[in-house]
């Protein structure tokens, strides 16, 4: 194999398809360059983009980093990346105070919640004769009402929850405008304030629910002060809520080009879960992460400084034709679909994978037994991770509420 090839801004923004897959049959990563045109390595091949998130010499702290140097202040960056910016030892401990919650068998205790949530969202677009737009009417509320229930938070908030959601995903984007940074900063003291009450009514009256448990809980036989507690109820609002909702506008306008798919569903609701990995895999809703080196750091012939960075395609990776054959083809019965690095891989694998995959599941099985194949009639901008803000779907209806 010959030497990295040079992206080509102009033509990724022409397709960005052809040219990352351009660049990845000439290497294992391209020379890129980051939104403020610094150059950067962009690790494309999947064996590589897995062997990069699992070294420890590599962490997520780029995220502080990015969205410090974005204008915001160091309190809200460290408020919206608990896990990302810790690392080692220090990120092993944090994160098994939240891996209990999201076991296979939590996990699988709150399968109800959401398929009951989905169950009453579809009903009421059937009862409106199957028009609706999918973010507004399911797809963003259905993750914050079951996160409520897992962090023990007033399920009546799920529309504040939500809301804030939306307006903390601009602080992961790679470039801000003044008017965000204010935006996020407001979100972020809002945040803090519903977060300081929640803590406090905790104390005064513990429940059986994942604030109660973090409270309780002890690193090296300390407990979590209380910021600890508001930034991991901070960064689990938009983690927990933002990017399922978009996972899931994505999956619906995927499968607008499928309805033979849609049918097989309907008649093998088994097949859901593949489709769901499937589209995990195809249409991956966080293109990319960057990781800075904390130490020197080399890769066959990749060389970095600590302090430097790269930055790890999900897209080119779950596209890669040595793991995937006929990457671009959506295909349910493919093997092997699961392995897809959507959720990361290594230490920093997310945590909240499990649930983000029983909620789609549970969304889609509603929205399969209720009605006949989506047509979009419209779809809003993409201003944030790679599915539209808004879709307009027309739902023929098979049956309706009680149906």
């Amino acid at each position: 194999m010959d030497g990295p090839a040079q992206l080509d801004p102009m033509a990724y923004l022409a397709d960005a398809d052809a040219e990352m897959a351009r660049c990845q049959a000439a290497h294992w990563y391209a020379d890129g360059i980051d939104a403020r045109l610094r150059p950067m390595p962009i690790v494309l091949s999947y064996e590589a983009v897995r062997d990069v998130l699992a070294d420890r010499r590599l962490s997520p702290r780029s995220f502080v980093d990015e969205m410090r140097a974005n204008g915001l202040s160091e309190r809200t960056a460290h408020q919206f990346t608990p896990l990302f910016r810790r690392h080692g030892d220090d990120h092993r401990r944090f994160r098994a105070l939240l891996s209990v919650a999201f076991t296979p068998r939590s996990v699988e205790r709150l399968r109800p919640v959401a398929a009951e949530v989905a169950a009453r969202l579809a009903d009421a677009v059937a009862d409106r004769g199957g028009r609706c737009e999918i973010v507004a009417d399911i797809a963003g509320p259905l993750p914050p009402e079951v996160f409520a229930v897992l962090f023990g938070l007033p399920v009546e908030d799920r529309d504040r929850l939500a809301g804030w959601a939306s307006r903390v995903a601009p602080a992961f984007l790679p470039v801000l405008a003044p008017e965000q940074v204010a935006d996020i900063e407001a979100v972020a003291a809002e945040l803090r304030a519903y977060g300081d009450a929640l803590i406090a009514a905790r104390r005064t009256e513990p429940a059986d629910d994942l604030v109660t448990r973090l409270l309780e809980a002890e690193v090296e036989g300390e407990r979590l002060d209380d910021t600890e507690v508001v930034a991991l109820i901070s960064g689990f609002v938009f983690a927990g809520a933002e990017t399922t909702r978009r996972q899931l506008t994505a999956l619906v306008l995927e499968l607008a080009d499928h309805p033979e798919l849609w049918e097989r569903m309907a008649a093998e609701p088994a097949l859901v879960a593949a489709v769901v990995e499937e589209g995990l895999r195809h249409r991956p809703i966080v293109p990319g992460l960057t990781r800075r080196a904390e130490e020197v750091y080399d890769r066959a012939d990749l060389h970095l400084d600590a302090g430097t960075g790269l930055m790890v395609s999900f897209v080119a990776a779950n596209h890669d034709p040595d793991q995937y054959p006929d990457p671009h083809r959506f295909d349910p019965d493919r093997a092997g679909a699961a392995t897809h690095v959507t959720f990361g891989w290594g230490p920093h694998f997310c945590v909240g994978a499990g649930l983000a995959r029983m909620e789609l599941q549970e969304a889609l099985a509603a929205l399969v037994a209720r009605f006949g194949p989506p047509a979009v009639e419209g779809a809003g901008p993409v201003t944030g991770l790679q599915a539209p803000d808004s879709l307009d779907v027309r739902f023929p209806v098979r049956r309706r509420s009680g149906g």
